[in-house]
């Protein structure tokens, strides 16, 4: 129908901010209004796509895009507007609308300063991250990766806790610096390859990377190859961006002092590129460094669920208790990906879906019980199960899924990511299943901690969700509990894009995933 679908998902949150722009910052029911129906209409736009996207593809081809924008945007360069959808950016596109329609939904007109301006960098915020999940060309996804930073600054800096000011601060030099050297690669790649062109596709089968050489004067690196070098350029950003130990001191600052509202998508989608940025870009312009470092990245993933596992233990704060979890879960992800097997990867994007489910509930749970108790110290709360019945019963679903309990999504993503680690080294495996076992600690400690036993001081005058908070909450839960039982629909879609990627990193035919 000559429709630009893909390119309509950019530009209606854009539009819906400048609108908004018009509309007095007092009428806030105007204001959310034209944000739930922007945010809306993306999420009917995305959930057709992903419905009508076929579920085979050629496996001969290095990458397929199934729904594809291409247009000269500065020809002088060889830069291109190519946007492109396949089954690797398919469910995150869904998870990213879903998650910001869900940040709509849970933002209060009452509570929320300065409504319009929140709202508007909401928009903001969905339309760059959007742009990173379809840009099919190098510097359209810089340009989207770095416009990102800008509206979750302003974001950030805003809105929260007493602390944003540094903790925003830390994130935004973490990313900047992991961005330039990633710049840096986009920049050699272009001049070396050949074609001299950004576009992803042409990059991909260009062979001019290979045969260039980098010479630095007065500096000599006999270790790496100048493939190598360019590709720790680009790992280092998106490691920054998952984030992994040790670039995660970040997370746990900006997560305690974010508000809740924004931890829904920041947590759901945000966290999630980094490791997007590895499949789309590492496993297809990289497949020798992939191979020549897989051993090591997949121990920095083993040491990230161990480490984050850890620290959850140790921490009183119920937030940063979720986001070192995170940290964990998300090293789960990596772990996947790094395995270069077609069982690994196809769990990695499996779990980044349930991910961005869980997590989005608990720090929805986390905003619900610090709102109502004043304390985010699991010391000084304790028998919510008898003043929150309802609150109890979704915290329950969401820690049963948040520790992998078989029937649940956490365990489906969890599996499969073990399965293609024991195909790498039974080892990696192994270590792996210690962070399960911690996670099953951290989560029941918790859990058990903050509903049961006598009811603490703080909890006699609490009240349970309300009918609002509930309609969040259980779309969460009934997706944690669905996916848990039958996960087919994500794992069926992405397999033929995880096909082709990781054909294409090893350089071999894979065998058919046991995952079905």
């Amino acid at each position: 129908m000559n429709v630009p679908w893909l390119t309509l998902v950019i530009v209606i949150p854009v539009g819906a901010a400048l609108l908004l722009q018009v509309v007095p910052r007092n009428l806030t029911a105007a204001v959310k209004g034209v944000t739930l129906l922007a945010t809306a209409a993306v999420a009917v736009i995305v959930g057709v796509l992903v419905a009508m996207l076929p579920h085979t593809v050629g496996s001969d081809q290095p990458l397929t895009f199934h729904y594809e924008e291409t247009h000269a945007w500065i020809p002088g360069i060889g830069a291109s507007y190519h946007l492109g959808l396949d089954g690797l950016s398919a469910w995150l596109l869904a998870l990213n609308a879903g998650v910001f329609l869900l940040g709509a939904l849970a933002v209060s007109r009452r509570s929320t300063e300065r409504l319009r301006f929140y709202c508007t960098l909401l928009l903001l915020t969905e339309a760059a991250t959007a742009g990173v999940l379809l840009a099919a060309d190098l510097l359209l996804f810089y340009l989207f990766w770095e416009g990102m930073l800008v509206p979750l600054y302003f974001l950030l800096s805003n809105y929260g806790g007493e602390k944003r000011g540094p903790a925003t601060l830390k994130f935004i030099l973490y990313t900047v610096a992991g961005s330039l050297l990633m710049l840096l690669s986009i920049i050699w790649l272009y001049v070396n390859s050949g074609a001299r062109s950004f576009d992803l596709e042409t990059l991909i089968t260009s062979s001019g990377p290979a045969q260039a050489v980098i010479v630095i004067p007065g500096i000599h690196v006999p270790t790496f190859t100048p493939q190598e070098l360019v590709f720790i350029g680009f790992a280092l950003a998106f490691a920054i961006k998952l984030p992994l130990v040790p670039f995660h001191t970040w997370l746990p600052d900006l997560y305690e002092a974010c508000p809740p509202a924004a931890l829904v998508f920041f947590a759901g989608i945000v966290s999630k590129l980094g490791a997007y940025g590895f499949i789309r870009f590492g496993l297809t312009l990289f497949p020798e460094p992939v191979n020549h470092f897989k051993w090591f990245l997949a121990g920095v993933a083993v040491l990230s669920i161990i480490y984050g596992a850890l620290m959850a233990l140790s921490e009183r704060d119920i937030k940063r208790i979720v986001a070192y979890a995170s940290i964990s879960h998300l090293g789960f992800v990596a772990l996947g990906i790094f395995s270069l097997t077609q069982n690994g990867v196809n769990g990695s994007i499996i779990q980044m879906i349930n991910h961005g489910i869980i997590i989005s509930a608990l720090f929805l749970i986390v905003g619900f019980i610090e709102a109502r108790t004043g304390t985010r110290d699991r010391r000084q709360i304790a028998g919510l199960e008898r003043r929150m019945p309802w609150l109890y019963a979704f915290f329950l679903v969401a820690t049963l899924a948040a520790l992998g309990m078989p029937g649940m999504n956490g365990f489906v993503g969890e599996f499969t990511i073990m399965l293609g680690a024991f195909q790498l080294n039974w080892v990696y495996a192994v270590l792996a299943g210690g962070g399960v076992v911690l996670a099953c600690w951290y989560m029941l400690r918790l859990h058990q901690g903050l509903m049961h036993g006598p009811p603490a001081a703080l909890v006699e005058r609490v009240r349970d969700i309300r009918m609002g908070e509930g309609l969040l909450l259980a779309p969460l839960a009934a997706l944690m509990i669905f996916l848990g039982v039958y996960p087919r629909p994500v794992g069926d879609l992405a397999r033929p894009a995880v096909t082709q990627y990781v054909a294409r990193a090893t350089g071999t035919p894979v065998l058919p995933a046991v995952y079905s």
